[in-house]
C-alpha cells in the first residue's frame, strides 16, 4: 500500500484543529505548518504529530502550502482545512483510489456549511477541489486561489459528487467571519491584478460582480438555500466588485498615498492659524 501524507496549514485553530487530526489519524504522515499562531494550536496538534513547521504568515495559505507539500515524504498527497474532516465513508473511497493505482490526481467534493447550515446550491456543491494526489504530479505557486499546476501527463479524476464521498467543511460561522476573510482575500487578489498590470475598469466591475450574482443564485439555484443561500450569493457580489475597488485604489494612490494626502490638507488647515 502506498504511503498516504496529509498536509494540513493552521493559523490559530485550537477550535478546529483536534477534530480534523482525528479524522486523519489513518494516514501515515501528517505535517502541519503553522503561520505563527498565538493559541494552542501547535500545542494540540503535537498530539498527533511531530512534523510541525513555522512559515511566515502572508494573509493567505498558497505559499504556506507549497512549502507543506514540498516536506511531504508520501507517495501521495492529502490537503486538509484546518476546519475540514475526513469522513470514514471518504476515506474508504481514497484507500480504494490509491490500491487501485489507475489515477494521479483526484479532484474531491466538498460539502460546505456555512452560517451554521449545510449549502446545497449556490454554487458551494459539490465545489470539487484538488486534494489527493501522487507527489510528484502537481506543483504548487504562491499564487492566491489558483496555485497548482498539474504535470501534463497526469491521470485526472473527479471523485462521483455524492455525499458521502465530500470532504465536511465547516466554513464561515456568520456574515462577520465572511466579511473578514472576504476583506483579505479581496486585497491579496487586488495586489496580483495590480503586480499584473491589469488595469480598472466599470466595466469590469460590474460584469464581474453581476456574473457572480446571476452564477450563483440563478444558475446554481441559490435560491434554494432560502435566506442563505441570497445572502451568500450577494455577498459574493461584493466579493466580486471590492477586487474592483481595491484595484482602483491601487492605482490612485501609486504616487502619493492616502495619509500624505491628508497630512497635506491638515497643513493647509492649521497653517490658516498661523496667518
Amino acid at each position: 500500500m502506498a504511503n498516504i501524507t496529509a498536509v494540513i496549514n493552521t493559523y490559530n485553530e485550537e477550535k478546529n484543529i483536534e477534530q480534523c487530526l482525528e479524522s486523519l489519524k489513518w494516514c501515515h504522515e501528517i505535517i502541519v505548518v503553522d503561520m505563527n499562531s498565538d493559541d494552542e494550536t501547535r500545542t494540540i496538534a503535537r498530539r498527533y504529530t511531530e512534523k510541525i513547521f513555522l512559515f511566515q504568515s502572508v494573509g493567505y495559505v498558497e505559499p504556506a502550502r507549497k512549502f507543506a507539500v514540498e516536506k511531504a515524504t508520501g507517495d501521495w498527497v492529502l490537503i486538509v482545512d484546518a476546519d475540514e474532516l475526513i469522513p470514514a465513508s471518504l476515506k474508504e473511497q481514497i484507500l480504494f483510489k490509491i490500491e487501485k493505482n489507475d489515477v494521479d490526481v483526484v479532484y474531491l467534493p466538498r460539502k460546505n456549511y456555512i452560517m451554521g447550515e449545510l449549502i446545497k446550491y449556490s454554487g458551494w456543491w459539490p465545489d470539487y477541489q484538488l486534494r489527493l494526489f501522487k507527489k510528484d504530479t502537481v506543483n504548487f505557486t504562491d499564487q492566491i486561489h489558483a496555485g497548482i499546476r498539474i504535470e501534463k501527463n497526469a491521470r485526472e479524476c473527479f471523485l462521483s459528487d455524492e455525499e458521502k464521498n465530500g470532504i465536511e467543511h465547516f466554513s464561515y460561522f456568520d456574515a462577520e467571519h465572511f466579511i473578514k476573510k472576504l476583506n483579505a482575500y479581496t486585497s491579496v487578489e487586488a495586489k496580483h491584478l495590480y503586480d499584473d498590470r491589469v488595469q480598472f475598469s466599470f466595466k469590469s466591475l460590474f460584469e464581474s460582480s453581476l456574473r457572480e450574482f446571476y452564477n450563483r443564485y440563478i444558475k446554481s439555484k441559490g435560491y434554494k438555500d432560502g435566506y442563505r443561500g441570497f445572502f451568500l450569493c450577494l455577498m459574493m457580489l461584493f466579493y466580486r466588485a471590492l477586487i474592483s475597488i481595491k484595484l482602483w485604489e491601487k492605482y490612485e494612490n501609486k504616487d502619493s498615498s492616502v495619509s500624505s494626502k491628508y497630512n497635506e490638507q491638515k497643513k493647509r488647515i492649521l497653517k490658516e492659524y498661523a496667518n
